[in-house]
């Protein structure tokens, strides 16, 4: 048999992509006549080049896989950050649904993003008001007596200056007396800014929230309610459009806390209810600078309560002192620091108060709070523990 020539092999190429394409119709003859070999051999090709065809994968249309829901829900911060937007131009934007975009919205409020929606616009409101209300129910068969509870405050955790030892033995010493609820009075992280970037030690939002997850005590059958100051913590709040306290309980739930519980931004109010009635006290972090006399601040700020709008009691953070007062009717508590004395306040001539306070109040058994004592547990410097135990 004379060689094939290269115009045969081009014609038997092309016979053979036809009988792929209409397999039925196609003669093993033309191949056969066209290459000049036997029918047998043109037959076996014909069947070879279909069985290469039924094994090659069937190429499907390309499909876009679909978008992560924490991917839209960032794109969505993203977006929300340059300014107020709509839902639908967002949808455009991001290739989702309008849908998608609401349901990343409303993942982000519960993570404590402070993000206003009306109607189809929506936007990060960082202007949050400050407040919250708390009622705290005694047992059923309560007719007045003491009630005891643990106050702290300006507890700075992820600072260089933090003191979890002495956090932690507070709280042993509340689990020890019985303690069911503490109250935290704001600072319960060092947060970020200009005026501390020397004193940290944990970085990032998302670092020092998980850091004060994992480390802010945790005891058996306490719950700590805690407040949000503007400063520290509320550095986060300002710059990122973001209820931190709100965000805070959240990042704690989600790790499996159930014992932190979030009462309001600078301030809340904890209704103490009996059967007979209610006494009110408040829990305040609130702003300035210390005196020199350690009552003047909160001597101020009872002063400025308006008449039928004073608590009872009143917790308060912020000055990093322990003092117990009684301006305007008002038992007034500051509830110290765990926190060593930063070069900022050393600077400014702060002196840390270094401990937390055991309250004990007396409730008749209409609910009126006629007697109170606020009790300090304080601390030394850290080199003062090397080889002593004090508690």
């Amino acid at each position: 048999m004379a060689a094939t020539s290269e115009a045969e092999l081009q014609r038997a190429r092309q016979i053979i992509r036809e009988a792929r394409k209409t397999p039925a119709t196609m003669a093993a003859s033309k191949l056969a006549s066209a290459m000049g070999i036997p029918l047998k051999a043109a037959e076996k090709m014909l069947a070879e080049a279909r069985r290469v065809d039924a094994e090659k994968p069937v190429s499907k249309p390309s499909v876009k896989p679909a978008r992560p829901a924490i991917q839209i829900e960032s794109d969505v911060l993203a977006a929300l950050r340059t300014g107020r937007i709509s839902a639908v131009s967002l949808a455009s934007h991001l290739g989702v649904t309008r849908e998608a975009v609401f349901t990343a919205l409303q993942s982000l409020i519960d993570a404590g993003y402070s993000i206003e929606v009306r109607g189809d616009w929506a936007w990060i409101d960082k202007d949050i008001a400050p407040g919250g209300t708390e009622t705290i129910h005694s047992l059923a068969d309560f007719k007045g007596g003491w009630r005891s509870f643990g106050a702290t405050g300006d507890n700075h955790l992820g600072s260089k200056h933090e003191r979890l030892d002495a956090l932690n033995t507070l709280y042993d010493i509340f689990a020890d007396e019985g303690i069911t609820e503490v109250y935290n009075t704001g600072n319960w992280i060092e947060g970020e800014s200009r005026v501390n970037k020397h004193d940290i030690k944990v970085f990032g939002l998302d670092g020092q929230i998980d850091y004060w997850v994992q480390n802010y005590p945790q005891r058996k059958g306490i719950t700590t309610y805690y407040v949000a100051g503007d400063d520290h913590e509320g550095w986060y709040q300002q710059r990122e459009g973001m209820n931190i306290g709100r965000h805070a309980q959240w990042a704690a739930e989600h790790s499996g806390r159930t014992d932190l519980k979030f009462l309001g931004y600078v301030e809340a109010d904890i209704e103490l209810k009996t059967p007979g009635g209610s006494g009110w006290m408040k829990i305040m972090h609130p702003g300035g600078g210390a005196a020199y006399a350690l009552s003047y601040a909160p001597q101020k700020i009872v002063e400025s309560f308006q008449g039928g709008e004073k608590p009872r009691v009143l917790l308060l953070g912020h000055y990093h002192k322990f003092d117990f007062c009684y301006p305007r009717e008002v038992y007034t508590v500051q509830t110290g620091c765990t926190v060593d004395q930063s070069i900022f306040m050393r600077k400014n001539k702060i002196q840390a108060h270094v401990g937390g306070c055991v309250v004990r109040i007396n409730q008749s058994a209409d609910g009126i709070i006629n007697r109170c004592q606020a009790e300090f547990i304080s601390f030394f410097d850290r080199d003062f523990y090397g080889n002593k135990r004090v508690f």
